[in-house]
């Protein structure tokens, strides 16, 4: 008896120091020990709340700040070692909540073409990945190991907060390509991943959110359109393209690694996002967080 009230109370000191270490850092972690927890621990914090806008994507989009760096109403999903379909197969079979805006990352869509689902995207579906999202002191951005690799993070990165407030450049936004595709180029393959992202984001379209397909730097597309599948993926679905890598100036474009985006060019992608969709910005506290 003594040992299993030890125990207990020895838990929900636990709990409770977590609880306390979160509200010291704004409420979440930024990083955990391996790319998988801290993929779980970005959707996790990502879905909570009401945002207005989700990105979903990689670990090219996993890169970008959100509302945990103070752009407020978007939320990060971007998933390590996985592609944007992971998110939105588990938006649309009700596992994760929508936001209005879904941003879909097009840079890596084509990798979960074969029809598999990355390591996070199979976590969504077990039952305590959903407890984490509800209690956040058992979240994978509650994780011990998480405090001090997102503390060593952000003293090798110097975070966001010191990067400059400009853009791309670009001053797009989001349209409805009027686009042409030969069928006879799209092979089998391709074909049924591109009928299923169709139907899943009619669903997702018809259930309330606007869906944005969007190419994120470093992507530069010869000839300006993406290829033949996605192209009649997003006419067919009625999802809206945005191109935010092709034209931009390369000397505003700075990467870690040859794929990932520094802080300065994540910011300035941030901006042009939230500047093409019309969101306040980022420092005035008027969207849901």
């Amino acid at each position: 008896m003594r040992y299993a009230v030890t125990w207990a109370l020895g838990l929900v000191l636990c709990f409770t120091v977590q609880g306390v270490a979160l509200r010291l850092v704004g409420g979440r972690t930024i990083k955990s020990e391996s790319n998988y927890f801290s993929s779980l621990g970005r959707i996790q914090a990502g879905v909570r709340g009401e945002p207005r806008v989700m990105m979903l994507g990689s670990s090219i989009t996993g890169r970008l700040p959100d509302r945990a760096q103070g752009f407020n109403g978007l939320a990060n999903l971007g998933c390590d070692g996985g592609s944007a379909a992971d998110t939105l197969r588990a938006i649309d079979q009700g596992l994760l909540p929508a936001a209005p805006v879904l941003l879909v990352e097009a840079n890596s869509l084509h990798l979960a073409m074969p029809g598999g689902t990355s390591e996070v995207g199979q976590a969504i579906h077990r039952p305590w990945f959903r407890v984490g999202v509800e209690v956040p002191a058992v979240s994978s951005y509650a994780r011990p190991a998480a405090f001090a690799y997102s503390r060593l993070l952000a003293t090798r990165t110097g975070g966001f907060g010191d990067a400059h407030r400009d853009d791309l450049g670009l001053g797009s936004a989001p349209s409805t390509p009027a686009w042409r595709w030969d069928i006879s180029e799209i092979d089998a393959l391709a074909r049924r991943y591109s009928d299923e992202l169709v139907d899943v984001i009619r669903r997702v379209e018809q259930a309330g959110s606007r869906v944005i397909v969007v190419l994120l730097p470093p992507a530069r597309m010869e000839g300006g359109e993406p290829p033949p599948w996605l192209r009649r993926t997003i006419s067919e679905s009625g999802a809206e393209w945005w191109d935010l890598g092709t034209d931009v100036d390369p000397g505003l474009v700075q990467l870690t690694d040859g794929v990932h985006m520094d802080g300065g060019t994540a910011v300035r992608t941030v901006n042009s996002i939230r500047s093409g969709l019309n969101l306040p910005d980022p420092t005035a506290n008027v969207l849901q967080r």
